[in-house]
This record gives C-alpha cells, structure tokens and sequence, in this order.
C-alpha cells in the first residue's frame, strides 16, 4: 500500500499544527500507526513544501520500509510509545509555547486540573526523569515510553509535550487540552524553578544543527 490517503492526512495535521503555532520552522512531528508500520514526517522538510512521497514508512523494529526521506530524527519517541501502548495509533510532538516552559520545570502536572486531562490525557501530565540531548534518539524514545503509562500525554524535559490518540484527529485534541492545562498550571505557580540544559549539550546540539541534522542517522 501507498497510504496516500493516511499521508495526506499527517501533512494537514502538520500545518494545521503549524497555524496554530505548535510547530515552529520544522520543529514537531507527527506519526500514524497502521498494523505493524510506521507513517512518520520526515526530517527537516518544510510542512508547506511536504508532499505525500516525502512521509517515510517503516516498520516497529525501526527500518525504513517506503519513503526516501529521512525520518524525523525523534522517530524513537513514536516507536518505542507504539510498542509500548497497543492503544495509541497517532502521536504529535511539537514544540507549543506553554508545553514546553512546563517541560522545563521539574514538576510534574499532577493530579490532573481539569475534568478534559481526566477524560482525554487519562490523569496528570508527567515530565521525563532526565533531559537527553538531542543526538541520543533512543534514550530520548526510552525516557517517554517509560513513563507514558495509560496517559495520553507526557512532557520531554527541557524539549517539549508528546501527545497519543487513537487517531489523528484525537492526538490533536490532546495536543489542545495540555497546551491549556500547561498554561494553567503555570499560571498558577508562580515560584517554579526551572531547570536549564547544561552548557556541554548547548554546544553539542548547535554543531549538530548546523552540520548533521536531517541527515541519515543523526
């Protein structure tokens, strides 16, 4: 199958997120689960420029079945949640504003605080243990599916929000509800600490921006 259907429908989803302004340059991707395969956006590619040919196929143990592209280099994240959560069939990362200040705190967002987290994210919203830096895909994939549980959304530490649906159009519902329950909880704790990404890392990941991002196996 060409899943030409399915990819057009993670392209809208892309700039539907882009309007928003959950995605930023080509900073959030997107994946469909269909049986054992893997839709994924690829690398570095402009959502207004992305076209069906450009979504990248692979399987769940990671190998690229369709697609030449490369595939979104937190490809981990989707994979090992797949695995983990039979359940989920789509999942959006982005990088929303109010997402991503709270996945820069060390608190977790919990007991949930609104009846939409209780109902749609299954609870709370917990932050990954530990930040990984940007070049370590599989640790970064093992940190969310450790701690995705039965929720529907989870917070990488110092990156950004990963949220799960049992299709599209749910995970962008997930992705709505905890960019409003971020911002509540901000709002409503004004003494948070945040914590801040260690210098080595800074400078890691800038060189591999400049130089190795959207390229194979970076």
């Amino acid at each position: 199958m060409n899943f030409t259907d399915e990819r057009m429908e993670i392209i809208n989803i892309c700039k539907i997120m882009e309007a928003m302004g959950y995605f930023l340059g080509t900073w959030g991707n997107v994946s469909m689960r269909i049986e054992d395969q893997i839709l994924l956006t690829p690398s570095r590619v402009n959502y207004n420029e992305m076209k069906p040919e450009d979504i990248v196929v692979i399987d769940l143990e990671g190998n690229r079945l369709k697609g030449e592209r490369t595939p979104t280099s937190e490809k981990e994240v989707h994979r090992q949640i797949y695995l983990k959560r039979e359940d989920i069939q789509a999942i959006i990362h982005s990088h929303s504003l109010y997402a991503t200040a709270a996945a820069c705190s060390n608190v977790n967002i919990v007991p949930p605080l609104t009846e939409e987290m209780s109902q749609l994210l299954g609870g709370g919203i917990p932050v990954t243990e530990r930040y990984v830096p940007a070049e370590q895909h599989y640790e970064l994939g093992r940190e969310a599916a450790k701690i995705i549980a039965e929720l529907n959304a989870i917070l990488l530490k110092n990156h950004g929000p990963v949220c799960c649906g049992r299709d599209l159009e749910e995970a962008l519902l997930t992705c709505r509800i905890t960019e409003k329950a971020c911002q509540i909880f901000l709002s409503l704790n004004n003494t948070i600490r945040s914590v801040e990404i260690p210098d080595e890392y800074v400078h890691s990941e800038r060189y591999r921006y400049l130089y190795k991002y959207g390229k194979e196996n970076t």
